[in-house]
Order: C-alpha cells, then structure tokens, then sequence
C-alpha cells in the first residue's frame, strides 16, 4: 500500500477521510454530519483489513478542535491545511487544496468523503477532488461490497433506485448518510485526541501558487444566500368543491 513522505502508513490500507468544520445551528462550530459516516466506514475498513486512517480537512486554525474529533472517535491523525490564502474559495479551490494536501502525504488507496456539507450543500467537493487526484471516483454509496487490492465495489443510491460499480484503486468514493452506524468516542479516544499533535500545512509547504487558492482561484461567487421558504406563499383552496380545488392546484402547479 501507498506511503508518504510526511507519513509513513502502517501494513495495510492508506485511508484518507476529508472533513469539514461547519457553522451549527446553535452557532457553534462541528464536524460535518456527512463526514460522520466517511469516518466511521474508513474505521470499519481499519478494523477489517488493517492499515492507517488520516483525517485531512482545510480550514481556519480552529477547525484542528474538529480533527481532534476525529482522532477520538478513532482516526491515527489528523492533518489541517490552513493558509489565509485559502480563505473564500470556492469548490474547485478547495479540492485544489486538498488533493496537494493528499498527494504531498502520500496520496492514498481510499478516499472517503461526506455527500455534501450542510453550509454549501453542493456536493461537488468529492468528486472533483478526484478528478484532480486523478483517480475513479462514485458518489452516494450506501454499502461496501467488497475491497480487494486493486478495486472496490459499492451499492450507490441513484434517482430510480441504486446501481453496483466496481472501481479499480486508489480511488474516492463519497459516502451516503445511513450507510453506517457511527461510533461514540470512547474516554481512551478523548484522551488521545487532547495528546495527539495536529499536523499544520500552509500554501507554501503544499508548494501551491497564491493565484490558485481561495478566491483567486475562484472562479465561482456566491453573490447571495437566502431561504427557500421566502418565496413560498399560502394560498387556500378549501373553500371550494374538490372539483374545484383539483382545478385550482392543477393551475398553480403548471403556471
């Protein structure tokens, strides 16, 4: 299996799970629920098959409190690639990012990504991680058929139903919600986690260009955000026969 020149991985299987720091509704600051299960099914894959699991996340310095996380529930490591420079970008800026953070720490045999953050929800990280990585990628598995050393097979969800891929290896594979049941961190884990040194990597020591992090290397704007909800309105129709109402709701719903 693959090793870096900043880690070298145990016997067994090189796992790489990306995380991400999100704004909760209580205002605080935590792990990506999605993320929650890429962690949990690369410890399964740990605890099968052996090897080593790298949680790897970019973010500001306060997003090492959410790798900490990660060690306690069980992950070997944690890497944060933090840089000002990385501030605002957008999805492609951010897989930039992540696959030099990748590549320079070996790049691994699995990549395991949440779907989708609940502050972006676009879902697009995962996948075009691995096209900069260059390796095959699947989205929304929901179960892992088999790994062997030169590919893996998933049951992915899809619009009508879910669909068997094989994929030969490394590759990267975002994982759905459900697909496990995450474990809680244990009093050893949390003790670990607060004795456990958080690897820092800046734009310089992933040797990337200024012109290619955060926004510019952007070339996309978020130029507002607003609930969906907003521009909902109420409008009754119990008043009338069901005749009628069938009618009414025919209308508004074709315009």
């Amino acid at each position: 299996m693959s090793s870096g020149a900043a880690f070298q991985a145990t016997e067994g299987w090189h796992i790489a799970v990306c995380v991400k720091q999100v704004q909760t509704a209580g205002s605080g600051l935590a792990l990506n629920p999605a993320d929650v299960f890429a962690l949990e099914e690369a410890l399964r894959i740990r605890q099968r098959l052996g090897g080593s699991v790298t949680a790897v996340s970019m973010g500001a310095v306060s997003a090492a409190k959410t790798l900490r996380s990660c060690i306690a529930l069980g992950a070997d490591r944690g890497v944060l690639l933090t840089d000002k420079l990385f501030a605002g970008g957008d999805t492609l800026a951010t897989a930039i990012v992540l696959a030099r953070g990748l590549q320079l720490l070996g790049q691994p045999d699995l990549v395991l990504c949440g779907t989708h953050s609940t502050d972006g929800e676009t879902g697009q990280v995962g996948p075009a991680l691995a096209e900069k990585l260059g390796v095959a990628h699947t989205t929304h598995v929901q179960e892992i058929l088999a790994l062997e050393e030169r590919f893996i097979i998933c049951k992915r969800m899809t619009e009508n139903g879910s669909e068997i891929v094989q994929l030969a290896l490394p590759a990267l594979i975002t994982v759905h919600q459900g697909i496990n049941q995450p474990r809680m961190a244990t009093v050893k884990g949390i003790l670990q986690a607060g004795r456990s040194e958080i690897t820092r990597l800046s734009a310089a020591e992933l040797s990337l260009d200024k012109a290619a992090c955060g926004l510019a290397g952007s070339p996309t704007r978020v130029l507002a955000v607003r609930n969906a909800v907003e521009g909902q309105v109420q409008h009754t129709v119990s008043s009338k026969s069901l005749h009628e109402q069938i009618q009414e709701v025919a209308r508004l719903v074709l315009g």
